[in-house]
């Protein structure tokens, strides 16, 4: 070999080695950076002509294991999902506290029944009534305050997704920067290791917002896609949109986050936007979705379902009872009555005017099976003329009203003791409302006592809107029903059943023995949802009683906001909360003749009416994770909280399980990418002494081009 052959091997081993110094320099000095992969140079030996002239760095390569580092993703995305979901759930269970706890729902309960008993000895005890009512009013504040805070949480999960999604942006955007410099570091031969470090981190913060599986690319770049395969970044890149409502409550419909392409130097959108909701399987947007769509949701349906439940108890009980002195007028709730409808009325019942004395003015009974009334206008025509004027009873846009003609005087509607009249389960009074004790912004119960054969009312143009939603947030179908010929509520039953027209491909529609109407997916379609978009339709307007206004499917409690909001305002009538002696615990005496005593103040019936709903079992529906069941009003009280604490458990646990797999998948990531001290200090020594071996060569060379020189 040459000098000059010489000369250029011993320099390209002094500049191969001087490299070899400056990445083990980096790796050591990014022992302690998060994320950070260490680098190694892979050195080849150059041939010329055949014969070796020494080494060349053929690449500096970053260590990695392709399998661990879309592990070790993963497990980042599951654990962020389930992080973020027991955020939530911590604060949901710092809002219901502590069950064993003397302020919590399940002691606000045994309160009122503690309360009431105490009532039980003393009835016309002011001070005593009062305190039932505060401890009533004490629970109804309590699910008032759940309710409002669950919707909270799902408008604060709302508004964190709303963040996530320009935190997912931010990150697409600053990979679409680093892809095109990655690209041409690898297509000149330049060193890769410092943007794969940097795309790598941003994968990495991509991961926790939203599960993504990276495709490495021969030329170097990347493209990124959700695990159920729709892209996030190829060719171009895309973005996501997310507009967060403002306020929130059950009957909020929630906007999809889109994703549409735009140009990578202005960001204008250049695709039309797609549902992206449907693809999004774990990470934290997952976890924010399923607290917002999901858990709350359920959580908050049970709780409808438990304040629907206590209401309609405690009001079937101050409706079978009547206050002393008996109120001047008593004005039901909305229903979807009307005058020219049968009653649907079975049993007996007494409407009757007192006194100021609680002497007997005027009564009649109404026999629903022996003699029962044409319609609702028969009903009305038949009390009001055998009043003779003393009282009035009267159906006006679906609310039941009665009144006393005398300031003075106080009317009373009674049930027969052993044939009740019954409509849907519910008396005469009860079924309209008429005395109720407590109110909420849905009834929750929908047992209509409608039969399916009755005309509804609805006009032939009006319309009703619905969505299928599938399980993973995918919209279906919308579905629009038009009312047309279809004139008994058996034949919307039946329009909604159509597959080609109405719902039925979907759900199978119910109408039920007390009229009320259940739908459930059919088994091609397990776990989907219905949700309505809009409603224009007004049922009633037969007879003399006008139109009811309510729409057909606020009457039958379909779609989950009607159930949510049987808990939202749930309060003690006004006129009862300012007047204690409202509270009714009398029994009327329908034996009596006109001009007798009907009602004694002091009677202790209501009272122990009151509390035997202690240990009284309630049917309770489906609501959320809790499963139909017959239980105590505070047995379920206690489910609804065990419920709570479960769901905060499981996210819990679920959290330190991927943790730990996190863990464990990060430290075998570690072992094949992370910076080992003692190996780079010993790679140093090796380069430091090839690196002097190669100059001590040069300089021998230089001392025998110096000896030529002298010779010549």
């Amino acid at each position: 070999m040459s000098l000059n052959g010489i000369l250029n091997t011993s320099l390209s081993g002094l500049f191969t080695n001087q490299s070899a110094i400056r990445v083990t320099s980096n790796n050591i000095a990014n022992v302690n950076t998060e994320g950070y992969a260490r680098n190694r140079v892979v050195t080849e030996s150059q041939i010329l002509q055949g014969a070796s002239a020494g080494v060349n760095i053929s690449e500096i390569q970053r260590v990695v294991d392709r399998f661990l580092e879309g592990a070790l993703r993963t497990a980042g995305s599951n654990t962020a999902e389930y992080s973020v979901q027991r955020e939530f759930h911590d604060r949901l269970q710092g809002v219901l506290g502590d069950p064993a706890s003397g302020s919590s729902l399940s002691a606000r309960i045994d309160d009122i029944f503690s309360a009431v008993s105490d009532l039980a000895l003393n009835p016309a005890d002011v001070l005593r009534r009062q305190q039932s009512l505060s401890e009533i009013e004490s629970f109804t504040d309590q699910i008032n305050l759940f309710q409002q805070q669950i919707q909270n949480l799902r408008a604060e999960a709302s508004q964190q997704i709303s963040e996530t999604v320009n935190d997912i942006n931010s990150e697409l955007q600053r990979i679409a920067e680093l892809n095109p410099l990655l690209v041409r570091q690898k297509a000149t031969g330049g060193e890769t290791g410092g943007l794969e470090g940097q795309l790598g981190q941003s994968l990495n913060k991509l991961a926790e917002l939203v599960d993504i599986k990276v495709d490495r690319l021969p030329s170097g770049g990347v493209t990124i896609a959700t695990q159920s395969g729709y892209p996030l970044f190829d060719s171009s890149l895309t973005q996501l949109d997310y507009d967060a409502p403002g306020v929130v409550d059950g009957s909020t419909q929630f906007p999809k986050i889109n994703i549409h392409h735009v140009d990578g130097d202005t960001l204008a959108q250049t695709s039309s936007s797609k549902n992206f909701t449907q693809h999004i399987r774990s990470g934290k947007l997952a976890g924010l979705l399923a607290m917002r769509d999901e858990q709350l949701v359920d959580l908050s349906l049970s709780l409808g379902e438990l304040s629907a439940r206590v209401m309609d108890e405690f009001n079937a009980v101050q409706n079978q009872f009547s206050a002393v002195p008996a109120p001047n007028t008593m004005t039901g709730k909305q229903t979807i009555v009307d005058g020219g409808h049968a009653t649907g009325f079975s049993g007996v019942v007494t409407f009757a005017v007192v006194d100021a004395s609680n002497d007997l003015v005027q009564k009649v009974t109404v026999d629903f099976d022996s003699a029962p009334p044409a319609d609702f206008d028969a009903l009305i025509s038949q009390v009001n003329t055998a009043l003779g004027g003393a009282g009035t009873l009267s159906l006006t846009n679906g609310v039941m009203s009665f009144s006393a003609a005398n300031s003075a005087n106080g009317v009373v509607i009674a049930d027969d003791v052993t044939t009740p009249s019954d409509r849907g389960g519910r008396g005469f009074s009860h079924y309209f409302g008429m005395n109720d004790l407590l109110s909420a912004s849905s009834p929750g119960i929908y047992d209509t006592g409608l039969i399916g054969t009755e005309t509804h009312g609805m006009g032939a143009t009006e319309t009703m809107s619905f969505k299928v939603v599938s399980a993973t947030g995918a919209e279906l179908d919308t579905v629009t029903l038009t009312v047309g010929s279809n004139s008994t509520f058996n034949n919307m039953v039946t329009a909604l059943n159509n597959g080609a027209t109405g719902l039925g491909n979907y759900f199978n529609f119910t109408l039920g023995a007390d009229g009320e109407m259940t739908y459930a997916p059919t088994s091609t379609y397990s776990g989907i949802k219905l949700e309505v978009i809009s409603d224009n339709t007004s049922i009633g307007g037969t007879g003399s009683t006008g139109d009811t206004g309510v729409t057909f499917t606020q009457a039958f409690g379909i779609g989950d906001n009607h159930h949510v909001n049987a808990a939202k305002d749930i309060e003690l009538k006004p006129a009862i909360k300012s007047d204690p002696n409202l509270l009714a615990l009398s029994v009327f005496d329908t034996s009596a003749a006109i001009g007798e005593v009907v009602l004694t103040d002091g009677d202790q019936r209501g009272a122990l009416a009151f509390q035997q709903l202690e240990t009284s079992l309630v049917s309770f529906a489906a609501a959320g994770e809790l499963k139909s069941s017959s239980v105590t009003l505070s047995q379920y009280v206690a489910r609804f909280l065990g419920n709570a604490g479960l769901q905060a458990q499981r996210a819990q646990n679920l959290e330190e399980d991927n943790i730990a797999l996190q863990q464990e998948v990060a430290q075998r990531n570690a072992d094949v990418s992370g910076v080992n001290m003692d190996e780079e200090l010993a790679n140093l020594v090796v380069y430091q002494n090839a690196y002097s071996a190669a100059a001590r060569v040069l300089s021998s060379v230089q001392e025998l081009y110096d000896n030529l020189l002298a010779v010549v």
